[in-house]
Formats: structure tokens, sequence, C-alpha cells
């Protein structure tokens, strides 16, 4: 992607399959007078206001005639890409939308690349990385949450902690080099508890925006629902009848599954996999069937939630009992009562679950009450995640680990005495690392990998 901005582009800000209004947006040092040889309109010569110009004007359009339009002008830097910016808004037809844009580029402009009208806010510092990720965001959300997700973002989630945790740590950073300066004249700028506490501040804040981008990134991954329970207990045609069709093999015979099977559904915006898993048995390591119980041990480990399976006309086998043992990190376990069509054996049952459903093996609306409190689990799950928008938490990570080795390498400084000077180096590499992510430290390398993700117009 080139990176030049004295040059004006143009691009249908709007889509290309057609709708009602369309919009054609221009910007660049000469983007008003490229405009006016389209429609001559008069910019004031006072303007105050914080807000576009409005006004209608007439395009002449070969061989379609006279075309309605609005036109927008940002005649200043206060415009979106921090340049001269002029909006037409027209019928939304597509070739009109092509005949219009075509008479900006004979009149002067140039066609816009993938993202350069967000590429030039960047560059002139109206947006930082982050927020052009948010962009990215909105203009690719699938669903409420993902919109709500990149907007918030975009209005400064992540860009307002990041501006407090650089300005905290470059004032630090001047603390010690006057110091450092001073250094012959026995004056104390600033106390090793001073700097003590000020690393401490800095390497919570890093950690909870590191923990942000961990917790969002595992969520471009899907949720995971494991399926266990004993032989026989009708998990894998629970798999066939939430998915509607056959994905699991079903037999009368104990031990059909041999290997783990996954189905992919999506649950109020939120993916979730199902996977149906190999009965719980005692088995041969070695043998087929016991390798398959270690399959089953690894999808149960990494579970978000458990259904267990257990039949209503099942007496003997044993209830839920975690692999390695109750801890913090074991997931909810949902107990299902399968083939509740068939007469029940008078069992107590002694284990505490999340959840307790009925399932019928032979009427298919009884798997309605699971997919229902599936899908509020799923969503419930997805709020309490740490919302950052998923490119940033995969470019993010590393940067912000890098910082926080980098303050831990300033805090083991002062704790050794190894001098000031350590200690500033260490800061300004956890600064690089922070301007990294922000955007303040960049290469081209970085803005092609995000920018040639947009579509042209945006």
């Amino acid at each position: 992607m080139r990176f030049d901005t004295e040059s004006t582009i143009c691009a249908i800000a709007t889509g290309t399959e057609g709708a009602i209004r369309g919009a054609i947006r221009l910007t660049g040092p000469n983007a008003v007078h490229v405009a006016q040889q389209v429609c001559n309109f008069k910019v004031p010569t006072k303007w105050e206001s914080r807000i576009a110009i409005r006004f209608p004007e007439q395009v002449t359009i070969p061989q379609l005639g006279l075309l309605d339009v609005f036109v927008y002008l940002w005649p200043d830097h206060r415009s979106y890409t921090g340049q001269p910016t002029v909006e037409f808004h027209c019928l939304g037809n597509v070739i009109v939308l092509q005949s219009l844009q075509a008479k900006l580029i004979a009149a002067g402009s140039i066609m816009a690349q993938p993202g350069e009208f967000t590429l030039r806010a960047f560059l002139a510092g109206r947006l930082d990385l982050t927020q052009c990720e948010a962009v990215l965001g909105v203009i690719h959300a699938a669903n409420d949450k993902s919109l709500n997700v990149a907007l918030s973002q975009l209005a400064g989630g992540i860009s307002t902690p990041l501006s407090h945790l650089r300005t905290s740590l470059v004032h630090l950073l001047a603390d010690i080099e006057a110091g450092l300066d001073f250094v012959d004249e026995d004056i104390e700028f600033i106390s090793r508890d001073q700097i003590l506490s000020r690393l401490s501040d800095a390497e919570l804040a890093i950690a909870n925006l590191l923990s942000q981008m961990e917790s969002r990134a595992s969520q471009t991954f899907q949720l995971q629902v494991a399926i266990v329970g004993p032989p026989n207990a009708g998990k894998s045609t629970l798999l066939n009848m939430i998915g509607q069709r056959q994905v699991s093999i079903v037999s009368e015979t104990p031990g059909t599954t041999r290997d783990y099977v996954r189905l992919r559904l999506e649950l109020g915006g939120v993916q979730v996999d199902i996977v149906d898993t190999a009965g719980i048995e005692e088995s041969d390591l070695e043998s087929p069937r016991g390798i398959a119980q270690q399959f089953t041990r690894e999808q149960i480990a990494n579970a978000d939630l458990i259904l267990y399976c257990l039949s209503v006309d099942d007496d003997a086998s044993v209830e839920w009992q975690p692999p390695h043992g109750e801890n913090e990190n074991t997931p909810p376990v949902w107990l299902l009562r399968t083939k509740c069509d068939l007469p029940a054996k008078d069992r107590t049952l002694h284990g505490v679950y999340a959840n307790t459903l009925l399932l019928s093996q032979n009427r298919h609306e009884s798997v309605e009450p699971l997919l229902i409190a599936l899908q509020h689990w799923a969503n419930a799950k997805h709020e309490s995640v740490n919302q950052v928008v998923p490119i940033t938490a995969a470019r993010c990570q590393s940067s912000l680990q890098r910082a926080i080795e980098s303050i831990a390498m300033a805090h083991e400084a002062i704790a050794h005495s190894r001098g000031d000077e350590v200690v500033a180096s260490e800061i300004r590499i956890a600064l690089e690392e922070i301007g990294m992510v922000a955007g303040t430290v960049y290469t081209d390398d970085i803005l092609d990998a995000l920018f040639s993700r947009f579509c042209i117009g945006k």
C-alpha cells in the first residue's frame, strides 16, 4: 500500500449491491477543487461550524442527465481523514454511483486503495492503531455483540488506558533521567520506593490489558461443550438431534464411538463446538477403547461446559466424576437424563449439577429446552469476557507481554542495585512495546497487514 497523503482520492463509500441512497467520498488537499469541477458550488468564506456544510446541488451525468445530489463538505482538518473532504449523497444505483465516480476521477482525483481513508485518519493522528482495527471490526461485525465490542474500542476503550499507561511511564522515565543528569549533585528527584510503586502500578495496568487481549483472543475460537457419559447413554443420538442430521454413528452396541465427533453451532451469535466423546469406561490404555478414553479426557480438559448423559433406565453407571478431581478450572456440569421415554429405574442421585434436563430419544422437541439453555449460557459466557476486537488481541499480546517483562526486569534491577541507567533502559523498552500496540511505533508491514483487510471506500 502506498503512504502518499498528497494525492486526492475518491471511492464509493456505500455498498455495491444497490440501495435507495448511496455515497461517494473524496478526500485530499485538492478535494474541494476537484468537487467544484463536477458541480460548481461555493465554499463559504467564513466557516466556523464544527459540523459539515450540507447543500443541494445537481450533477450532469452522461446519458443520464441531471442528478440531484447533496454535497457534504469538511473543508479543513476536522474531517475523518484530517484533510479537506467532500461527500456526494445521491441515488444508490450502482451505475449512477460509478458514473459520478468516473467524473471525479476525470476531474483530478484517483481511486482510493482499500482502507486508505482510515489509513489517512491514522497518519493524521485522528485515530490510533487500535481504533483503526475497531473500524475494521465495525465493518465486519456479524452480530450486535461484535458491533458493540468494535464501537466500544473505537470510542477509546483500549486507547484511553494505553494513553494513561504511556504517559505515566514517560513521566517516570523523565524523573529517573533527571536524577541521572544531576547524579554528582546529590539531588534525589525520585526515591527508590516511589519508583517501585510506579513500576508496580504500570505492571498492573499492563497485566489488565494483557488479560483483556488473552480473554478476547480465546473468543476467536469457539466455546467447547463436551457430551460425556457412560457407554450407550444416548450421547451420539443427542448430537444427531442437536445437529438435525446424522453426525455420529448410533448403535445399541456400547462403545461404538471410538473417537470424538465435533458439531459446530451458532447460538445467539456465539459459535459453539459440541463434541461427542467415547463412553467413559475402564479400558486397557493400549487398546482402541483405551485410546478413545484418552481422547475423552482431553476433550473434557478443553471444555467450557460438560453435558453429562445418564440414562433414566441405568442404575449401575456412576455419576459424574472429574478425571483429575474438582479444581478451580473444572467446567460446570449439566446432568442430562436421557431416554426419559423408557421406564425409569428407582435411583437417587447425589451429585450437584449446575443444571438438570430430561431428554427423549424419540421426541426431537425434547432437545429444544437444552438448546435454549445452551444459548443463554453461551451469551452469558461471551458477555463475561473483556471486550476487545479479535484482530487487536492477536496483534498486541506479544508486545504487551514483552512490556510487562521489561517492567519486571526494571524491578529486578532496583532490587539488585544495578543502577538507574539499567532501570531507565528497561522502561524505554516497555514504552516502545506499548507504542507498537497504540501505533505510535509501527512499520510498513504492520500497516499493510491491517489496511489490506479493509474494503475500498473505508
